[in-house]
């Protein structure tokens, strides 16, 4: 019966991964869709993409190559993070950002600022929640978030303060290589560390009710 029970839950966190990944993607898609400034992970990923002078919808595309690159780095400083999860961020991500952004394109005709504002703060909140699924379920992160979780454990720092940091960081550098840049991606770096704790334990206590049933907890020992 135990055995049947991992294998169920085994299931169930590479379905969850999956949809992590799936919601990384297209909130990428959604702010890369609305111009008005990325987030810090999309606007490094707009700008390689605008210093190899490639076109709007293969942010995905550079977005495998540089995780490739993190996720050699991170085999070498601290492999705990790189997983089956790791994988699945590395195809599906990629894609779902390529997709969502031509989805939209047609989609969506009106050049209102109104509409692309309300787009990429929604693109804001389903990156971080997949995110927060990434981190709950436990089985490999993506490259970003497993640097972001290096250097909170190496610097004894808290998560969103140390995702505050790397985002600058990662903004400041897409911006000198041209990214765009707005009020979303101030709203980015500010929210956004905040948004992923809330999210992961949000997950995570959804998680231990469902595999361990309990009414109470703050995270997942697996």
């Amino acid at each position: 019966m135990g055995a049947e029970k991992n294998k169920k839950r085994r299931i169930i966190d590479i379905i969850l991964t999956v949809i992590g990944a799936v919601l990384c993607g297209t909130g990428c898609g959604f702010m890369n869709y609305g111009a008005l400034g990325m987030d810090a992970i999309g606007s490094f990923y707009d700008g390689i993409r605008i210093a190899l002078d490639l076109s709007i919808d293969t942010i995905g595309t550079v977005s495998i190559g540089i995780s490739i690159v993190l996720i050699i780095f991170l085999l070498i400083v601290r492999r705990k993070y790189v997983n089956i999860g790791t994988v699945i961020y590395l195809v599906i991500y990629g894609i779902s950002a390529n997709l969502s952004t031509m989805c939209l394109e047609k989609l969506i005709t009106s050049d209102s600022v109104y509409i692309k504002a309300v787009v990429s703060i929604l693109g804001i909140v389903i990156l971080t929640y997949g995110v927060g699924i990434y981190i709950a379920v436990d089985i490999g992160v993506d490259p970003f978030t497993g640097v972001t979780l290096y250097l909170s454990e190496v610097t004894h720092k808290k998560l969103e303060y140390i995702k505050i940091a790397t985002d600058i960081i990662f903004m400041v550098i897409g911006i000198l290589l041209g990214a765009r840049i707005g009020a979303v991606s101030v709203i980015s770096v500010l929210s956004e560390g905040p948004l992923i704790a809330f999210f992961t334990k949000r997950v995570q206590l959804w998680y231990f009710k469902l595999f361990f049933k309990k009414k109470n907890g703050s995270g997942t020992n697996k």
